[in-house]
């Protein structure tokens, strides 16, 4: 796609899951890509992984909930290859946590930092760079940035948060040429939705409300990914791409 070969791409969480899966889609389609995660070692894995496959990666260490670990990182980008013209911010966690726990208040303090305030550090930490090359930023919303389901307030709270900054950040940044979208993905295979797709009641409730009645895989958000961080979606900003297998649709 226009836009992704030669790019400088940041993508946030990159060591596993959809964050792995679009690093290495970035990568074959061109991009420098720096693979920020605070799992610093399983990320160079993967760097190495793609870099072995003739694609230019690094592994760079960030804590995304830290506002002045993403000004490192964002220095460290830009010594190893340049500013950065597209930042996929896919960073998350999940705590399925009641309101009447004893640990809601840490477990929603720890999700709201690295889901929610990390997009806002991110996004601030390279902003003079993606102002420079006039980028894309691509946030990793969820189905919960507009539905939600039990033990998950903390976890519907920040994803909703991402879906509003999406739109709040497409309003401030486009008169300096700079596109703000997001994906909601809906539950994809990978390390964080081991609880539910493990619980046969929790996982039927998805499912139920799924058209294509399957789980996703991280490799399916990749299109969709590469769609909006290209200039294919050149008059899009603001917008919150369902990848879901159609489970807002029902």
């Amino acid at each position: 796609m226009d836009g992704i070969k030669g790019a400088i791409a940041v993508v946030t969480g990159a060591a596993q899951g959809n964050g792995e899966a679009i690093a290495k889609g970035l990568a074959q389609n061109g991009a420098k890509v720096a693979l920020a995660d605070v799992q610093i070692d399983i990320a160079e894995t993967v760097a190495a992984a793609i870099r072995d496959a003739g694609g230019k990666a690094v592994a760079l260490p960030v804590d995304v909930a830290f506002l002045p670990s993403a000004t490192e990182l964002a220095a460290a980008v830009r010594e190893a290859f340049g500013p950065a013209e597209i930042l996929i911010n896919n960073a998350g966690i999940i705590r399925r946590t009641s309101i009447a726990s004893e640990t809601f208040d840490t477990d929603f303090e720890t999700v709201m930092g690295v889901n929610a305030t990390g997009v806002a550090n991110m996004t601030r930490a390279f902003l003079d760079q993606l102002k420079e090359t006039k980028g894309r930023i691509v946030n990793l919303g969820s189905i919960m940035s507009v539905t939600a389901g039990p033990g998950m307030t903390a976890y519907a709270a920040s994803k909703g948060a991402v879906a509003q900054m999406t739109k709040a950040l497409a309003h401030d940044l486009a008169p300096d040429g700079v596109r703000v979208n997001a994906i909601a993905p809906g539950v994809i295979e990978t390390p964080m939705t081991e609880a539910t797709r493990a619980n046969p009641d929790a996982i039927g409730r998805f499912m139920a409300h799924t058209p294509m009645g399957r789980p996703g895989r991280a490799e399916e958000l990749v299109g969709p990914a590469l769609f909006l961080a290209s200039h294919a979606s050149s008059y899009v900003t603001g917008a919150l791409l369902p990848v879901d297998g159609g489970y807002l649709a029902a």
